[in-house]
């Protein structure tokens, strides 16, 4: 009976440790209109995601950008996940030297047993005197509408550079909020272009670990009672 009790304790930790590891991407690779529903939740890795909004202006008027011109894919890759958004933004300088931008804001909260790093990536593109670049505000554990001192931040990606790439870390949270402000501008005789936005997170999961490692402990002993037996 001891056997059967201990065998069937290493068998749950397995599994259980089994079930852990696994990454069920339920985020749809969709327009972004599918995201804005109201109170629309989905998970990603061992990520949830929710608060999606968005909003967009640009010069001329007419050449904004709608949420349904806007394509996510999740992204689960080298244990960050989060999305990459892909769009048209793309302007040239109007007529008589008259400056074209485009804008998108996307904003949502992102919420895990444990977050310790957000990063930035975009691919843009400029000419004379245009300008491609995404700014990024975040606030942790709290929604960024009234972030408290030291939870909030900010990070950029630019081209003409510094960087194409950005990262920051943080002690763990269990929550995220960011608003990404995605822009691309011709100035006055110029062009821009941004064709993606990755956006990921990385959430480690310490109780796999705690599970593999029971789990194994249990076959040890499990096979000391066999052998003596």
């Amino acid at each position: 009976m001891k056997r059967f009790s201990l065998l069937f304790l290493v068998l749950t930790g397995l599994v259980l440790c089994t079930s852990a590891f696994a990454s069920t991407t339920t985020c749809p690779t969709a327009s972004y209109t599918a995201y804005l529903g109201a109170g629309f939740t989905c998970t990603s890795g061992n990520l949830a995601f929710t608060a999606f909004g968005y909003s967009s202006s640009a010069n001329p008027p007419g050449n904004a950008i709608p949420a349904s011109g806007l394509t996510v894919t999740p992204q689960t890759q080298d244990g960050n996940e989060g999305f990459q958004f892909a769009g048209g933004w793309n302007v040239g300088t109007q007529a008589g030297g008259v400056d074209s931008f485009q804008d998108s804001v996307v904003s949502f909260t992102v919420s895990a047993r444990v977050i310790t790093d957000l990063h930035l990536f975009f691919n843009g593109s400029f000419s004379g005197t245009g300008s491609a670049s995404v700014v990024e505000s975040y606030c942790l554990n709290h929604v960024l509408a009234g972030c408290p001192a030291g939870s909030s931040g900010s990070l950029s990606v630019t081209n003409p550079p510094p960087s194409f790439n950005a990262v920051v870390f943080f002690a763990p949270v269990t929550s995220v909020s960011v608003s990404k402000d995605i822009h691309v501008d011709s100035g006055t005789n110029g062009t821009a272009s941004i064709s993606q936005v990755i956006n990921t997170f990385s959430s480690p999961e310490p109780l796999s670990f705690v599970l593999l490692g029971s789990g194994l402990l249990g076959l040890g002993l499990l096979r000391k009672r066999i052998i003596k037996g």
